[in-house]
């Protein structure tokens, strides 16, 4: 039963950190669009190549680790339910 308990919750991890990849991802999108021009400015792109642009990164680590924790959880599932009618 607890096999359980740890795959649903990895699922529902990945549900919230997929979410916040959402968010930031989001976010961006509305900077982006409130002012286009300010992205292009020499002051900005400065600071991207510094920086990295973290919150795009942030985000795009975010979804892909969201993918992996509710694939994890589906195939605990996946291999529990098999386990449970003994075909594995």
């Amino acid at each position: 039963m607890s096999i359980f308990v740890v795959a649903i919750a990895s699922i529902g991890f990945g549900i919230v950190l997929g979410y916040a990849g959402l968010r930031l991802f989001a976010e961006y999108r509305a900077a982006f669009f409130t002012n286009p021009r300010a992205v292009m400015t020499l002051d900005v792109l400065l600071q991207i190549v510094t920086c990295g642009s973290v919150p795009v990164y942030l985000s795009v680590l975010c979804l892909i680790g969201a993918g992996a924790f509710i694939f994890a959880g589906i195939g605990i599932l996946a291999a529990e339910a098999l386990h449970v009618a003994r075909l594995l």
